[in-house]
């Protein structure tokens, strides 16, 4: 009889068999709004409790506050961040997340790479999401191969390093920015993103659609934020003044030559943005915005196409299809930008607001109308410029009603809900003020030339050949204007 031998099973290949590549961007902490669990809340103060907070320790595990108040743990012996909540974890799960970073340590050459881990709990089984930091080139990997598609997509054409690369940088300078223990951003880098944002300030003051237009928000905050850098240090006795030009002294860095926490994290946050930009433009596309048409073009086309919402434009005097031209600025399948939504909200509250004072002129030029003897008392004008009060009336209302619909609009997810799955409806309500002012405007100018035309009213026969004639002028300087701004391809 011969015995057979089971295959050894070897512990570190079955622990990185649960390793699961990310990147920074798909931390649950900034994608889902979790909240830690406990055992149960506890709101009791305890008599003269007044010592300082606690420095949370488990182990080599120390728990680090960011700037902005969020928690994150950092074991500096394993050079890793782990995002989980050691004070619920078991004893077994933490020997567990440790026998695993030991496996993949393994892996990684040398010790200068750092590591992030987020434990999670898949169909009961624990899966290590993570991805490797390197501070020396700037960059993120991993131990295996990755498909990257959500990483890329945005970009249609990726295939060349080079190209690829800008992406991974700008990772690498979002860790940074959630994570800045142990990150260091040297003075020199500091300077050179200073120098960068002053070139994206000069660029924007010549041309409007810029990197700074793109990326940024107004060219003050821009500066504000240049400022900022200029003036970030550590500890007032570890500072060290620069002399940078002539007029200013600058506190960057301190003795050492690295930051403070909050400035490590300004850095990230800036040079995330300028390298993802460069990432979208890396073939010298006009602008980001631009690449993000690569989607839209079915899309909208599909739209165009439907006798559904032709009959809407039409019925609605073409208003619809004009504000999803608009829209073509700053959506893609859901990614919206925030500065370009930003945009065309302050333009949809200007907007509102013009309408409603000429709404409210109009109403006065009706009943101005109404008051004239002999022009007033003609049915036709009565019923017309009854009409256009009623609706001027109505368009008052809805432009205040749309601008607190736009200020929900502000708010990402509730723009995205509507530009997804609730398109048509989010065009026909945004049309509705430019349709009320227009009818109401036509309803009062029809309702007066009626009247005026009317035999009743006595008009001289030269009176009304000069209003004829005014309004043919009128007409055949407003339709090619009209051509140029909805249509330019129709002259040439």
């Amino acid at each position: 009889m011969v015995a057979t031998t089971s295959p050894t099973v070897n512990p570190q290949a079955e622990l990185l068999k649960c390793s699961v590549p990310i990147w920074p961007t798909q931390l649950r902490r900034y994608t889902e709004m979790t909240l830690p669990e406990f055992p149960s809340p506890n709101y009791n103060v305890e008599e003269m409790q007044i010592e300082f907070a606690r420095h949370e320790l488990r182990g080599d595990w120390e728990e680090f506050i960011h700037p902005s108040g969020a928690t994150y743990n950092y074991n500096e012996n394993k050079r890793t961040y782990a995002e989980m909540n050691l004070r619920t974890c078991s004893d077994e799960q933490l020997q567990k997340l440790e026998s695993w970073i030991d496996a993949l340590r393994t892996k990684i050459p040398g010790n200068q790479w750092f590591l992030v881990v987020e434990p999670m709990s898949a169909e009961g089984i624990e899966i290590y999401p993570y991805y490797c930091v390197v501070p020396q080139n700037h960059t993120i990997a991993w131990i295996e191969p990755v498909n990257c598609y959500l990483l890329f997509q945005e970009c249609t054409a990726v295939w060349d390093w080079n190209h690829k690369r800008l992406e991974l940088e700008a990772q690498y300078w979002k860790h940074v920015e959630y994570f800045p223990r142990g990150m260091q951003v040297t003075l020199q880098e500091i300077r050179d993103l200073r120098i960068h944002l002053n070139w994206c300030r000069i660029e924007a003051l010549a041309l409007e659609k810029s990197t700074a237009g793109s990326i940024f928000w107004t060219l003050e905050q821009m500066k504000e934020m240049a400022d900022e850098l200029a003036t970030a240090g550590t500890h007032t006795d570890l500072v060290q003044h620069l002399q940078i030009d002539d007029q200013r002294t600058e506190d960057l860095a301190s003795s050492m030559g690295d930051v403070s926490a909050p400035c490590t994290v300004i850095c990230g946050k800036l040079l995330y943005m300028l390298r993802h930009h460069q990432y979208l433009n890396h073939y010298g596309q006009p602008e980001a915005r631009l690449m993000r048409t690569h989607s839209l073009g079915e899309r909208y086309r599909d739209f165009e196409k439907s006798p559904f919402m032709a009959s809407v434009a039409i019925a609605m005097l073409w208003i619809p299809f004009v504000v999803l031209g608009r829209l073509r600025n700053f959506y893609v399948d859901g990614l919206v930008n925030e500065v370009d939504m930003r945009r065309f909200i302050d333009n949809f509250n200007a907007q509102s607001k013009s309408q409603t004072t000429m709404a409210s002129v109009i109403m006065a030029v009706d009943a101005s109308i109404l008051a004239i003897p002999g022009l007033g008392s003609l049915l036709p004008t009565k019923t017309m410029c009854s009409i256009s009060f009623v609706l001027s009336a109505y368009c008052i209302i809805a432009c205040a009603v749309a601008q607190h619909f736009s200020h929900r609009m502000r708010s990402l997810d509730f723009a995205t809900y509507y530009l997804q799955g609730k398109m048509t409806s989010f065009l026909i309500v945004v049309s509705i003020p430019s349709l009320l002012y227009l009818t109401s405007l036509a309803c009062s100018i029809i309702g007066f030339l009626v009247g005026v035309f009317t035999i009743e009213f006595g008009l001289s026969s030269s009176a009304k050949i000069g209003c004829g004639l005014a309004i043919i002028i009128g007409t055949g300087l407003v339709i090619p204007l009209t051509i140029v701004s909805f249509g330019p391809g129709l002259i040439r």
